[in-house]
């Protein structure tokens, strides 16, 4: 009902859920980068929305940076392992800036993990009441524990896919301002910066995709019970029309044959759709396309060199 909504509105008020669903007015397509971005934030809960990338100040750092021509005849402006150039102070101020965004992912992200483990370990313990591990019923199984247990589940889902598409669109953003400072500079920084990138914490997803994927299992194997245990009840009539024992009705009879209905997860659900489709609307572009850009090559390169 409408309290238990609003109660576990504000249970997740300071986790990475959205505030709201995202919609876009106009097609995928058509909406720069920017724009989405933009709005994917301002849909972001305010604890989380400082932590994306700040997309508009490297903007404004790359707008002071003069247009360069290439004279060279191939145009290569790409920094090579070991080379050292001479930057100007407004290419100083993007790398610091885009470098002290990275610290900021790293912290953020290190910080959400380790309070994701946490949560983990308490829900485990919620779960291991109703079910042992062979995957039987506990003793101290009733259907409310299920339910609940089912709830928290679908609610840490969607916090720990809000993660993983936060990295998704945070590493999206860093591909896209570098596709235009190297545009821009005449200092080729993507496909440098980026095998950095993929060295940082931030950007090692395989504790919360165990996470995800532990939790997926779990919510299904109590959805099954919740499934057995009614179809227990409808194979007991005097059980399935909530029978009287000895004056007093059975804590598990209420609504025994209910599984976890949408309605009690659409919260979370609605929220992690938002950022699938998100994500979906950006994961087509030519940049996200080919986001290493020559990185693969470099790394060929160097692994080359040290053998």
């Amino acid at each position: 009902g409408r309290s238990l909504t609003a109660s576990r509105a504000a249970a997740t008020s300071c986790s990475l859920l959205l505030t709201a669903p995202w919609h876009s007015p106009v097609s995928a397509g058509a909406m720069k980068f920017g724009q989405k971005f933009t709005e994917i934030i301002a849909a972001t809960h305010p604890s989380v929305s400082d932590q994306f990338l700040c997309y508009k100040t490297l903007k404004k750092c790359l707008k002071a940076i003069p247009e360069y021509k290439a004279t060279t005849a191939n145009g290569d402006t790409t920094v090579k392992p070991g080379e050292k150039r001479k930057l100007t102070d407004e290419q100083r101020l993007f790398l610091k800036t885009l470098n002290a965004e990275l610290q900021k992912f790293n912290r953020f992200f290190i910080s959400a993990e380790e309070d994701f483990v946490m949560k983990e370990t308490k829900l485990e313990a919620a779960y291991r009441q109703v079910v042992n591990r062979d995957g039987s019923r506990a003793p101290m199984f009733t259907m409310q524990r299920c339910r609940d247990a089912c709830r928290a589940l679908a609610d840490f889902h969607g916090e720990l896919v809000l993660m993983e598409h936060w990295v998704s669109l945070n590493y999206t953003a860093l591909v896209k301002i570098l596709k235009k400072h190297d545009k821009r500079s005449n200092l080729s920084l993507r496909s440098p910066f980026l095998v950095s990138v993929l060295q940082q914490p931030f950007y090692s997803t395989e504790v919360l995709t165990q996470l995800i994927a532990k939790t997926e299992s779990r919510f299904r194997k109590l959805n099954a019970l919740i499934a057995s245990r009614g179809n227990e009840a409808e194979a007991n009539g005097s059980e399935a029309n909530g029978h009287v024992a000895n004056g007093v009705v059975a804590e598990d009879d209420e609504d025994v044959v209910a599984t976890v209905s949408t309605a009690e997860v659409s919260l979370s659900l609605s929220r992690t759709k938002a950022a699938m489709e998100c994500w979906n609307g950006l994961k087509d572009s030519d940049s996200i396309k080919r986001p290493l850009g020559d990185v693969p090559v470099l790394l060929q390169a160097k692994r080359l060199r040290s053998s």
